[in-house]
């Protein structure tokens, strides 16, 4: 049964958009997967892939329950393009030679318009990373672990390392690494035939109930309804509500 908690999803609206300058919007999250194609303009956004500053041509691919916020960073108004986007292994900064064709087709046809954006993405490197994006990687992939010792080996303060992090993504290092690893496990329970108590060992969860718990604050239901309906609702985002 999907909760009340299905309310915080927010709504995405497929096309072309402006948006204002000096808009910020506060982290949130989307049932279902989409990608956002920067027309003109710049925006900085902070999600479970990393921490980007996008401009025309960027794109930013969002695997459905994605955490983020957004702060629009160029003096003029920000214009993007919207597409469907139905791959959770696919996330991040990419870039396409010709954004603006990839709009006119999308007037046409939003489904072959995602189509031929998968098939123009170019990947762009990650290096030079500052220490945030740094500690967000080092949160995605580890179940386990404290935030003592990784500033330790960064030659930072805990307290530093703590207020500095949630400034560049919006939340406690506490909070994104729960929350990452809630998605991956409900990443995992959707393709996977293995028993929740494994996927919950395997994750680092503390028992059954914890995965449970995690995976419904983060998605608004329960491992059971995503094991027998879940497939179907999150590709087509039907668990969201405005």
């Amino acid at each position: 049964m999907v909760t009340d908690r299905q309310a915080r999803f927010r709504m995405i609206r497929f096309g072309v958009e402006n948006l204002k300058a000096g808009l910020v919007v506060s982290r949130h999250r989307h049932a279902s997967g989409y990608a956002t194609i920067v027309l003109a303009g710049s925006f900085e956004e902070a999600s479970f892939a990393g921490r980007f500053i996008a401009g025309p041509g960027d794109v930013l691919l969002h695997g459905a329950f994605d955490c983020h916020a957004n702060w629009i960073t160029s003096r003029c108004s920000l214009k993007i393009l919207r597409l469907p986007w139905c791959d959770n292994q696919i996330e991040g900064r990419f870039q396409i030679r010709d954004p603006d064709a990839l709009a006119r087709l999308a007037e046409r046809d939003p489904i072959e318009a995602m189509d031929q954006l998968r098939a123009s993405l170019i990947h762009i490197g990650s290096a030079g990373l500052h220490w945030t994006e740094r500690l967000a990687q080092a949160l995605r992939l580890q179940t386990s672990g404290r935030l003592e010792t990784w500033a330790d080996s960064e030659q930072l303060a805990p307290e530093t390392v703590s207020r500095g992090f949630h400034r560049a993504f919006g939340v406690t290092p506490k909070v994104f690494r729960i929350e990452s690893r809630a998605r991956r496990a409900w990443n995992l329970l959707r393709c996977s035939s293995s028993p929740l108590t494994e996927i919950a060992h395997q994750m680092g969860f503390a028992d059954h109930a914890h995965l449970s718990r995690s995976i419904g604050a983060l998605t608004g239901a329960p491992p059971s309804y995503w094991r027998t309906r879940g497939v179907a609702v999150a590709e087509t985002g039907e668990v969201n509500s405005s």
